[in-house]
């Protein structure tokens, strides 16, 4: 018997050639079928994850509620260019889109989110400017059926800064400035609030750190609001398209003709909020009576550090719709007195309001009725004890809890809570009055959303550890790499 010649014996090359391609082969088997398995997976169940340290992009349930609810097409458009020589401009572009990917997940079809980069796509943004006539380089356009806003990319952030460099963005407003685009293109006719004037009350228009409320209206223009100050001592009534009234820190007395009004719009289903100072007497006081709110004549502080902290911190919440998502969030009322709920209601038969108490303080603050003395100190006799409840709710029901179509009432001993400093610094003062203003309207699914503050990490290292960590990437990892490269050549060759 003859034997096999070299020539048709597999060399080992030949063998190990065989069994490469055979495990190459495999491996692009297993990763089309895995790409295909994630395209239908992407497809019919898709799913996101946020994972940003304190959840950066994640929708409010407001937000998920429109945007899930929304009948119509909505065309979201960012005209802006994708690169400019400011991180700041930059940084607002990325928070931008990152935060219109969850806006077009969650509408699920119905939202279509396009970018055009005005300095490339030329005919694209001439197309733009024609039809939504667009001034400037860098708007945001929200299109549905007929109607359309626009945002500028300044307008989703608050910076500070900027004098001697680039500014430093303290909050993206994204989502909040995005919703009530959405809400002004795909909603009915927007509700009007009106803030009472003729009594030294805080100015809508003022952009006075500690008086006005400049800032206070944009937020309310931004949940599709429309605001406008009233003097009723000028028109005797109120407007007949008032959704709400608010009256905001009032200096002096309501004329008899105004608590007449008042309560004949609240008879009638009206919805009120009352910002209340301390130290002034309005005549609201009393006149809160019948519906078994209680206004105490006191300043509202707390022992700090061998001073008298009168600043009181909201940290209790009742189960409410408009304290409902603020657990967990501070709110801060600086010089407030307190307000709560009768022991027994004077209301009378016919209204039955039902009073919650939203907001306590923690049990150290105490309610100073001698709040003119130069030596300010708990006085078990005169002063009220902690936790002193800071603002009510009350609204009318039918017996057995039923609830009916009629008025709603929001009272707030402190009106420097909202004013632009504190709206400013506190985004749970911000939360709060628009969770207020959004039940009074009976727009609970509007409640809360707040801005988002930006995270920054430092890494601190002294001249030798930056010098320790420059030799390690430049010059330790490839050469670790090399080595080991070297260490299996040497091995297979063996």
């Amino acid at each position: 018997m003859a034997e096999p010649t070299q020539s048709n014996v597999p060399s080992l090359r030949q063998r190990r050639l065989k069994i490469s391609i055979n495990v190459l082969v495999q491996i692009m088997a297993l990763l089309a079928l895995v790409v295909m398995a994630n395209w239908l997976l992407s497809r019919h169940h898709p799913k996101r994850w946020d994972l940003t340290r304190s959840s950066y992009y994640k929708l409010s349930s407001k937000t998920a509620q429109v945007l899930a609810g929304l009948k119509d097409p909505l065309d979201i458009v960012v005209c802006i260019p994708t690169t400019s020589s400011r991180d700041f401009i930059e940084k607002a572009l990325q928070d931008t889109r990152n935060l219109l990917k969850e806006f077009e997940y969650v509408g699920k079809g119905k939202v279509r989110v396009e970018f055009v980069d005005s300095q490339r796509d030329l005919n694209r943004a001439r197309e733009l400017v024609e039809k939504y006539h667009l001034d400037s380089p860098d708007q945001i356009i929200f299109a549905s059926g007929t109607r359309h806003k626009l945002v500028k990319l300044d307008d989703t952030v608050d910076a500070e800064g900027g004098y001697m460099g680039s500014p430093r963005i303290r909050a993206f407003k994204g989502e909040g400035v995005f919703l009530s685009a959405i809400q002004s293109v795909t909603q009915a006719k927007p509700p009007k609030v009106y803030f009472l004037t003729g009594h030294g009350e805080r100015d809508l228009d003022s952009s006075d750190e500690s008086k006005g409320y400049s800032v206070l209206a944009g937020y309310i223009k931004r949940d599709n609001i429309v605001v406008e100050k009233w003097n009723w001592a000028t028109k005797q009534s109120w407007p007949a398209d008032a959704a709400a009234i608010v009256i905001a820190g009032p200096e002096k007395r309501l004329s008899e003709g105004e608590f007449s009004a008042l309560g004949e719009y609240l008879k009638d289903g009206g919805r009120v909020m009352l910002l209340l100072d301390y130290r002034i007497q309005t005549g609201l006081e009393v006149f809160l009576d019948r519906y078994g709110i209680q206004v105490d004549d006191d300043l509202v502080v707390m022992p700090l550090l061998g001073m008298i902290n009168v600043t009181a911190m909201g940290e209790e919440y009742a189960r409410h719709p408009i304290t409902e998502k603020l657990e967990g969030i501070n709110t801060s009322f600086p010089y407030a007195r307190s307000i709560r709920r009768k022991p027994e209601s004077a209301a009378g038969a016919g209204e039955r309001p039902d009073v919650t108490e939203l907001v306590k303080t923690p049990d150290a603050f105490w309610g100073e009725t001698d709040y003119k003395s130069q030596q300010i100190k708990f006085d078990t006799k005169a002063d009220i004890r902690g936790p002193l409840s800071l603002a009510v709710a009350a609204e009318t029901h039918k017996p057995g809890g039923v609830e009916l179509d009629g008025m709603r009432l929001v009272v707030v001993g402190c009106s420097t809570f909202a004013d632009n400093n504190n709206i400013r610094a506190n985004e749970g003062n911000v939360d709060f009055f628009m969770n207020s203003l959004n039940w009074l309207l009976k727009r609970e699914q509007q409640i809360a959303v707040s801005p988002k503050t930006p995270q920054e990490f430092r890494l601190d290292m002294t001249l030798r550890q930056a010098r320790m960590v420059y030799a390690l990437v430049i010059g330790g990892m490839p050469l670790a790499v090399a080595l080991l490269g070297l260490t299996v050549w040497i091995r297979r060759r063996k």
